[in-house]
């Protein structure tokens, strides 16, 4: 009898409430949107949701034995500042330090270990800035759609030259979108691999490492009727599955 291969583990990131909403009932909790779980649960892997519960004189073992655990990461979005005022917006550690702190960190250490990496939203955004790049501090509009995650709302060019190109096999396509914040610089070593037609990067990856990609947009909504955005979370798991 074959012996049958175990699916990867796959750690997602979650927000805190307090941090996002201000509420202070009980502590309150720590969350992730349905489809980041389902996604990765559709496409082969077990999803393990990983919250930032630490404090500093623990976090290097919290975070080694995460590593330990896990196959790989998916950083999540969600969490939107509400210290927004006029067209500029907060950093991401003003927006959520705690989290902030215990995603970057984590972030880094699983680059060192060579551990693929997916960031979506606000993980594309962390990203961007743990790895030297540079986020814009103005709104960006037009961005934040009034439908249905399931549903586009604008198009993007893919960059031939990136390993998601490879994937896909497209140069147009449409995607959905929900953010107010932008980058503006990706990382050294990393290309843009997709921006959108108004000129907002909506993609990096690393140009070296095995996996190491991030998307301002949504495929985990997106692929339940598109099946370009599925591919996405497959070439990732795959990517799990073989490190």
């Amino acid at each position: 009898m074959e012996e049958s291969k175990s699916k990867p583990i796959i750690g997602v990131t979650t927000a805190w409430s307090i941090e996002t909403w201000g509420d202070s009932l009980e502590g309150g909790y720590y969350y992730v949107g349905k489809p980041y779980v389902e996604a990765i649960a559709k496409c082969g892997g077990i999803p393990l949701l990983v919250t930032p519960e630490y404090d500093l004189s623990t976090l290097d073992d919290t975070i080694n034995n995460i590593l330990d655990t896990v196959d790989g990461l998916l950083f999540s979005g969600g969490g939107d500042s509400k210290k927004n005022s006029g067209k500029s917006i907060s950093g991401l550690r003003e927006q959520q330090p705690k989290r902030y702190d215990f995603e970057a960190e984590l972030l880094t250490k699983a680059r060192g270990k060579g551990m693929p990496i997916l960031g979506i939203c606000r993980g594309f955004q962390m990203i961007v800035e743990v790895f030297g790049g540079k986020l814009s501090n103005e709104l960006v509009e037009n961005h934040k759609q009034n439908i249905f995650g399931s549903n586009p709302w604008h198009k993007v060019q893919i960059n031939k030259e990136s390993k998601l190109y490879d994937v896909l096999k497209k140069e147009i396509w449409d995607v959905n979108s929900f953010h107010v914040q932008k980058a503006e610089k990706p990382p050294e070593n990393f290309i843009i691999s997709v921006i959108s037609d108004d000129g907002v990067i909506e993609g990096v990856e690393a140009i070296e490492d095995p996996f190491l990609a991030g998307f301002q947009f949504h495929p985990e909504e997106l692929m339940w009727r598109d099946q370009e955005a599925e591919k996405i979370f497959k070439w990732f798991i795959k990517s799990c599955t073989n490190k």
